[in-house]
Order: C-alpha cells, then structure tokens, then sequence
C-alpha cells in the first residue's frame, strides 16, 4: 500500500491550538461530503480530522481488487464482534475502513438509496423533513448518473459518478438495454443464467436500479460508483481531490490522529455545549495531547462503531455503564450505542466452473489474469473494473408462496415502493465469489464459487456498543445482537428457499453447479441450524446514535443535533432510526448532504 504524501494534509502539531467554525470529526463516507460542503463558503474555517492516512496506490483504485478487504494490505480496522447470544455465542468478523475516504475505500462500490417507502416510514414515525420528497433532492445533489443521466429523479450534476456494468445483460424480456463497454458479460455465464430464471418466479427484471417508480420486487442491476476510466470513486476522490483542497485556504485536513475525546464544558446557564475536540497523533503516545476548537459546531462523522464511542468517552451515555468504566457523567443518554444494527446475512455457497468466478479467472489461469490486469491497465476495462455484486433481488418476503414465486394475483398495492407498509425485507446477490473467510481445497485451482448471499433487510433484532475500556485506542465492545428477535428468522428462511429454488432452476438448463455449502434440507430446523453456522456481517453498521427523541432512545433530532449538547451534531449511518433497506453508502452521503444543509441555514439565521 503506497500513501502518498503530497496530497495537502495537516500533522496534528500544526492544527494544535488553532479554531475552526466547524470540526468534523471522521474523514470517511460522511465526513468528506459534509468537510466539502461546509468550507464551501470561504469565510467558514473547517476542520477535517482523520485518523488513517490518504491512500492512493494504483490498487486503491482497481474496484474488483480494493473490495476484498481480507486483504491483510486492505486499508481497514479488523476486529471481533461480542459474543452474539443469538447466534450461540459465536462471534462475526467485523471491518470499517481506515483511511481518507473510510469505508469508500474498500467497500462494494454499491450504490442504492433504498425504497421511497422507507423514508415515507421515517416521516410517519415523527421524523420532520425526513420523508422521500424532502430527501430525493439530497440524494441527486451528490450524484452524476453515467447510465441514467435521461431518467427523471436521477442526478446529473454531482461528483459521485455511478453507472451499472450490466452490459446487454437484459437483452431480451427487458425494459431496457444497456452500454457500458467496461464489462464482457460472458465471463460470467452463472450470473446470466440466474437472471434469466428470474422471471420464473415472477420477479419482474427492472431495469434501472434507484427508480422511484419501480414495483418493490425486482432484480436489477447494480449502480456502483465508479468513473468512466474505470477508478474506484470513492468519497475523498468525488469530494475532497487535492485541486480543491489545494485551493481552499479555508479548509484544513488533519490526517494520522486519533480523536481522543470532545471538549464539552458548561456554561454559566447550566448548560452543556461542544466546544472542541482534543486528539493525538494516531501513532504516538496518548500523553502527547492536542487541541482544536470550534466557534460554531463540532460534528462528529466517524461512523456506527466510532461516533458512539467518542460519545461515551466524553462521557455523553448510559449512566450505568459510564460509571462501570469510570468515565465522569456529563450528560446521560441512554440511547448512545444502544441499538446498533446491521444487515444479517447467509451466504449459500456452490462450485462453477473456473470461467465463471473471480478466483477461477485470477487464480486459475496465468494467461487470462494477466489479459484482464493488461486490459484494466491500458484501457481502464475488463474484469478489474467492475464491482463484484452487478445484480440482485430484492422484495418483501411476506409475497412469496410456498414454492418461492410471486403469486400474478398479487394486487398492486402491494407492490407501491412508496407505500412504507412494503418496503423490501429481504435480498438475494449474486456474487461470483467467496464471500466468507472460509479457506477450500481447490479453489482457484479447479474450481470456482458462486454464492447467493441471503440478507434480512429489516431485521427487527439489533444490539448495543459499550467500552472495552477507557482507551480510545481500543476498539468498543459491538454486539451487533444477531438473531436476538427470532422474528428474523421469517424472512431468512424464505430468502434462503428463493435462492435454492433459484440453483435448482439452474441445474436445469444443465449447468454444473455443484453444492458447496448449503443447508441439508428446507426444513425450519435445518435452515435455521445452517444460517447460525454461517451468519456473516454484512458490514452494515448503523442506528447506534438514532435520530429520535430522547424517551425513545433518539440521540440526535431530526437536525441532527445530539440531545441535550448544543454545538454538537452526528452526520453518519449511526443517525438511521434503522438500517435502511439497501447498500448504506448512498443514504450516508445523503444525511450529510442533508446535514450541511442544516448548518448552512443555521449559519445563514445567525
């Protein structure tokens, strides 16, 4: 991994002592966008502090590579999640990303805003501004649509490019047809081969993901946001690349330290407010302590796991557990890190054929690796270029009859995307992949895998963040509360049969796809026993500062303001009242949109 150096960042020592109008506290998803929208105006000094470096080697770049971050190279946090009681007691490997960028970086390039239904669901729960027609504008704001520039409700003038790579995948029974030269679709027969059985299912094929118009019950391929020249686009390079920091005098990017705690004081009133943050060199030692602050706003971006964990050791939390780990009690909010969320996810895993896989194309034959690297390298396309999942189903489990099919009765109120009453629960992608840490004999080699990754959408289970310990350093102890609600058992199973359903489908227009690792049979028990061996985070983190009232254990408004601390808001995935349906780097970007917004018009009033 090569980092480079001349992009224009601060070291700790030189944003020491100084003060800002804003401090933003996270240099990842979020962080960027809002860090780009605040120093927008000239006269508003802003702050961005990131722990990990600026990383932009030539891998950072390649979409297909810089996704696996199994990679001990991978610029990212690994750690282990607690005990999970649902789930026996196993616990999940768990990563966010650790550099400029964040999780922009490694992540699956997906992007996908979820259904209108789900921020209609936000706005009847007593979220003010928060339905589909307040936050669609946010959503185009950012986005600079590459297939869809034509297609109404799509953005064309944002940094975030987005395209989907499903080159004539819908070439016939579709409702569309798509270019994109980057991809060479019959390198993976298997994908084309579940697509075409879709409809056996009466699951409609929908053509353009992020419609609004669309029924909830579609495969469709995936937009991903990568550029045109085949980079990886990830928030730092759409929002902060070094001509604009360059030339904003106003903005300064801290890099390499670790924000140890906020400077929340009391005011004569009474009254608690943010006035700072105080921070270390992320690879010196603690005592070597620092100090920044902030004329209007701290605003803290640094995710599910981080932004919680701040809060707490700034002694803003659960009173119960501040005084377990001994940290003074400033504000107790019961509500921080207390209902951490994540999607739930089963990967049902089956042997290809080597053309069809990406270990069977990298691995398995010298001469094609090397044909795919040179094209990516020359021209920007092939294998390398695009992003691992291109397509998936999603839809509302309860549609589904006991053969796994969509009944054609199905009325048409149903199937409202609008409608908060159905949201999609569950998805089904189509990875041709290993998903997993798991290690097989052969892989690579003789054969490759194909994986239908099963996912709860909306799972009514969630967990809770507590400190290890009262070193920041340390990563939180996260209990991402797996399978705590059995309720999500439902729409697992059904999702596990759609995609077996699916395979059997497959085997009978002859392709040889060979069982791997799948459940003995469609049992409950045995569904339920295989989904516990293999249950994997799905990378998901969110809804562990929720936006909500303070009795309901809300952390922030519907401002984003945390609860009881002026000077304070959170902009990040820990914000969602729950886990939206979808891939979350999309809506992150829009609270932070939504976020700025906010300031702006506060800046403005005042």
């Amino acid at each position: 991994m090569r980092v480079f150096s001349h992009y224009p960042t601060k070291s700790a020592a030189e944003v020491n002592a100084n003060s800002y109008h804003h401090i933003v506290v996270g240099g990842g998803t979020a962080g960027c966008v809002l860090a780009s929208r605040l120093s927008e105006d000239p006269k508003q000094m802003v702050l961005l502090i990131e722990r990990g470096p600026v990383v932009d080697s030539w891998i950072s770049q390649v979409p297909l590579i810089s996704s696996n971050f199994q990679d001990q190279r991978a610029p990212v946090y690994k750690w282990q999640s607690a005990p999970m009681r649902g789930i026996g007691g196993k616990s999940l490997s768990l990563a966010a990303g650790k550099a400029l960028g964040g999780t922009t970086k490694v992540n699956g390039l997906i992007y996908s805003r979820s259904a209108p239904g789900e921020y209609n669901a936000w706005k009847d729960a007593g979220r003010k501004k928060w339905s589909w027609q307040d936050v669609e504008p946010f959503f185009k704001k950012s986005e600079h649509s590459l297939s869809h520039s034509q297609a109404i409700g799509r953005g064309t003038q944002g940094v975030i490019l987005c395209s989907d790579k499903s080159t004539n995948m819908f070439q016939a029974n579709s409702l569309g047809s798509w270019v994109n030269q980057n991809v060479q679709t019959e390198q993976f027969d298997i994908v084309q081969k579940n697509i075409d059985m879709t409809t056996r299912f009466n699951i409609p094929r929908v053509s353009m993901a992020n419609d609004s118009s669309s029924p909830n019950v579609a495969c469709t391929p995936q937009d991903a946001t990568i550029y045109s020249n085949g980079h990886r686009c990830s928030t730092e390079v759409a929002f902060l690349p070094k001509t604009l920091v360059s030339n904003r005098k106003n903005l300064s990017i801290c890099t390499g330290a670790i924000v140890t705690a906020l400077d929340i004081r009391q005011g004569e009133d009474g009254h608690l407010r943010a006035v700072g943050v105080c921070f270390s060199p992320d690879s010196g030692h603690l005592d070597h302590k620092y100090s920044a602050f902030a004329i209007r706003e701290v605003i803290l971006c640094a995710g599910a796991i981080v932004s919680p964990q701040l809060l707490l050791l700034s002694g803003i939390g659960p009173r119960e557990h501040l005084e377990q780990v001994q940290i003074p009690v400033l504000k107790n909010l019961p509500g921080v890190g207390q209902c951490l969320q994540d999607h739930i996810s089963v990967p049902l895993l089956y042997k290809v054929p080597l053309k069809d896989a990406v270990e069977g194309v990298l691995l398995g034959s010298p001469l094609r690796a090397a044909t795919e690297f040179l094209k990516y390298a020359i021209f920007g396309k092939g294998l390398l270029s695009q992003q691992v999942q291109q397509f998936n189903i999603t839809l509302p489990s309860a549609l589904l009859d006991e053969q796994s099919r969509i009944p054609s009765d199905t009325p048409e109120t149903q199937l409202d995307a609008q409608d908060p009453q159905n949201i999609p629960d569950i998805e089904v992608m189509f990875l041709p992949v290993n998903p997993t840490n798991r290690t097989f004999q052969g892989l690579g080699r003789s054969f490759g895998i194909f994986s239908y990754l099963c996912t709860v959408l909306r799972p009514q289970s969630h967990g809770s963040l507590r400190l290890s310990s009262s070193n920041p350093r340390d990563r939180p102890r996260c209990d991402l509360g797996m399978f705590n609600d059995n309720v999500d058992r439902l729409p697992l199973r059904k999702a596990l049969k759609l995609a077996l359903a699916l395979a059997q489908e497959v085997r009978k227009t002859g392709y040889p796809l060979e069982d791997l690792s799948i459940p003995e049979d469609t049992t409950d028990e045995r569904l339920d026993e295989f989904s516990n061996q293999n249950v994997m985070s799905t990378f998901h983190y969110s809804s562990s500062c929720r936006m909500d009232t303070e009795e309901n254990l809300g952390v922030v408004d519907d401002e984003l303001r945390v609860h009881g601390v002026a000077g304070l808001r959170i902009a990040d995935a820990s914000i969602f009242p729950r886990v939206p349906a979808c891939h979350i780097q999309a809506p992150v970007v829009m609270v932070a949109e939504r976020c700025a917004a906010f300031i702006h018009a506060n800046t403005v009033s005042t």
